[in-house]
C-alpha cells in the first residue's frame, strides 16, 4: 500500500466511524418496517405486501445520498428491489453490495422483550426482527458507500448495490435473480448475510450448503381407537383392521435419522463443524380424516423436512439417497411396501462454493485485516443465501456481514453494533482494493 493509498483508507474509516451513531439510528429506522416476506408459509399475502417495497426505499435513500443512480426493478407490485449504482470514473473492476430486504414472521410475541419491530438499542447491540437477517447488513452496506463518498473517494469501477425482496422463501426470480436479469450485475460480490457469532468479528464465508424442502405424505386406515392393540401386534388382526400412519412414520424417521448420524460422521467439510448437515423433521401432522380427537388410529399423515447437505454433492444425488433410504425401510415393512411414503420436494437450493484462488476473497481478507487489525476468520455459512443465483449467472463471490447466527429467525434477535461498523468498513475497503481509485490529476 504506498501512501496515498494509506491516507484514503485512513480517510474512509474515520468517516465509518463518524457515520457509527446515524448507522445504527438507521437500522433502528429500519427494523421498524414490518417487511416480513408476505409469500411466507401462514402469512395473509394482501395485509403483508408492501412493506418490503417500504423497506427497499429507505435503503435507496441512503444509495442517493451516497451518489448513485437509483432504480426500482418491480416484479410483483409493491415488492420493490432497490438499486444504487455509483458510477466509477472507469477503468475498474465492478462491486456487487448484496442483501435482502425481507425478514421472517416474529414468532410469539410474548417471548420478545418488547414489540419485535420497535429496535431496542443498548451500548453495544441492536435488537429487533431482521436485526442480524439481515438488515444490518443492507445498512452497513449503504453507509460503507456514504462514507466512501464522504471521504471524496471516487473508484475506478462502479459500486453497485442491491436491496432485494424474496430471499427467505427462495423467491430469487422475484429479487436477486429479476435484479441480475435487469442488468445490474457486477464482476463480483459479496452478500451481506451475517457471518458473526457473539463477541466476535464478521467472518468471511465462501461456502454454503445445499438446502431441500420435501415433504412426505403417508396412507394407514382408520378403526376405532379401541382396537389398537389389535391392530399393532401382528400376532393379532394387524393390518387388515387398521393402521395407524403415526406407528408407520416411525420406520421413516429411523431410517433418516440413521442418514443423519451417518452424515454426522462421513459427511465432514474443514468449514463446518461435525454434525452440522442434518434432516429435520420440523413440521408433522397426523389425524384420522377430517378428525382432530385421539378416538380413531390415524390414517392420514404429512411431514415436512428441511434438509441442509454437503456442499460437494449435488441436490439430485442427495434427493435419490434419501428416497432411496425410506424405501429400503419400508421393504421390510409389509402395509408401506403396498403403500410407500409419497415424496413432494418443495423447495432445491443448491449449494455454492467460491474457488480458493478467487481474488475477491483475497481483496475482502485485506479489506477486514486494514479494518481490524487481523485477518479474518473464515467458516461456512450455516444457511444458504442468494450467492448461488448470483453464480447461476456468472458472478462469483462470498458471504461476510454483520450478525450473530444464531438469532436469526428467533425471538429477540441482534446485531452488534461492532460488527456493524466492521462490516461497513470492510466493505467500503473492498470497494476500494477492488473497483480501484479513480487516477487524479
Amino acid at each position: 500500500m504506498n501512501s496515498q493509498d494509506g491516507d484514503v483508507t485512513r480517510r474512509v474509516l474515520d468517516e465509518v466511524d463518524g457515520l457509527a451513531t446515524r448507522m445504527v439510528a438507521s437500522l433502528a429506522d429500519a427494523i421498524s418496517v414490518p417487511s416480513v416476506n408476505p409469500r411466507y408459509p401462514g402469512q395473509e399475502y394482501d395485509k403483508v405486501v408492501g412493506a418490503e417495497g417500504d423497506m427497499s426505499a429507505l435503503l435507496a435513500h441512503l444509495y442517493s445520498e451516497a451518489g448513485a443512480d437509483v432504480t426500482n426493478v418491480t416484479v410483483e407490485r409493491g415488492r420493490d428491489n432497490a438499486v444504487g449504482v455509483v458510477p466509477g470514473a472507469g477503468g475498474g473492476r465492478s462491486l456487487l453490495l448484496n442483501g435482502h430486504v425481507d425478514v421472517v414472521p416474529a414468532g410469539r410475541l410474548d417471548r420478545w422483550n418488547g414489540d419485535p419491530f420497535r429496535a431496542v438499542v443498548t451500548d453495544d447491540t441492536v435488537i429487533g426482527r431482521g436485526a442480524t437477517d439481515m438488515k444490518g447488513g443492507l445498512v452497513a452496506a449503504a453507509y460503507a458507500a456514504v462514507a466512501l463518498r464522504r471521504a471524496g473517494v471516487r473508484l475506478a469501477g462502479d459500486l453497485v448495490l442491491q436491496a432485494v425482496v424474496g430471499e427467505e422463501v427462495g423467491d430469487h426470480e422475484a429479487g436477486t435473480t429479476a435484479v441480475l436479469e435487469a442488468g445490474f450485475g457486477a464482476d463480483a460480490a459479496i452478500v451481506c448475510e451475517p457471518s458473526g457469532q457473539a463477541g466476535t468479528l464478521p467472518a468471511s464465508v465462501p461456502v454454503t450448503p445445499g438446502l431441500l424442502w420435501f415433504s412426505i405424505t403417508m396412507e394407514g386406515k382408520t378403526a376405532h381407537s379401541g382396537l389398537r392393540g389389535m391392530t399393532v401386534h401382528p400376532t393379532l388382526e394387524g393390518d387388515a383392521l387398521g393402521v395407524n400412519t403415526v406407528d408407520k412414520f416411525w420406520i421413516v424417521y429411523q431410517a433418516l435419522r440413521a442418514l443423519e448420524d451417518e452424515w454426522a460422521r462421513h459427511d465432514r467439510h474443514p468449514l463446518f463443524p461435525p454434525g452440522y448437515f442434518n434432516l429435520l423433521p420440523g413440521v408433522l401432522r397426523a389425524n384420522p380424516s377430517g378428525i382432530l380427537v385421539p378416538f380413531f388410529l390415524a390414517d392420514e399423515l404429512s411431514v415436512e423436512y428441511c434438509v441442509y447437505h454437503h456442499p460437494d454433492r449435488s441436490n439430485e444425488e442427495v434427493m435419490a439417497e434419501i428416497e432411496s433410504r425410506v424405501a429400503d425401510a419400508c421393504r421390510q415393512d409389509p402395509w408401506l411396501r403396498a403403500h410407500p411414503p409419497v415424496f413432494d420436494w418443495k423447495l432445491l437450493w443448491p449449494p455454492y462454493a467460491l474457488p480458493a484462488d478467487a481474488p475477491i476473497g483475497a481483496a475482502l481478507a485485506h479489506a477486514h485485516a486494514a479494518a481490524a487489525g487481523q485477518a479474518p476468520v473464515t467458516s461456512g455459512f450455516m444457511g444458504v443465501c442468494d450467492l448461488t443465483w448470483m453464480d447461476r449467472k456468472g458472478i462469483s463471490g462470498l458471504v461476510y456481514g454483520p450478525g450473530v447466527g444464531y438469532t436469526a429467525h428467533a425471538e429477540n434477535e441482534y446485531v452488534e453494533i461492532a460488527q456493524l461498523v466492521q462490516s461497513a468498513k470492510t466493505y467500503a475497503i473492498t470497494a476500494i482494493n477492488w473497483c480501484g481509485l479513480a487516477e487524479t490529476g
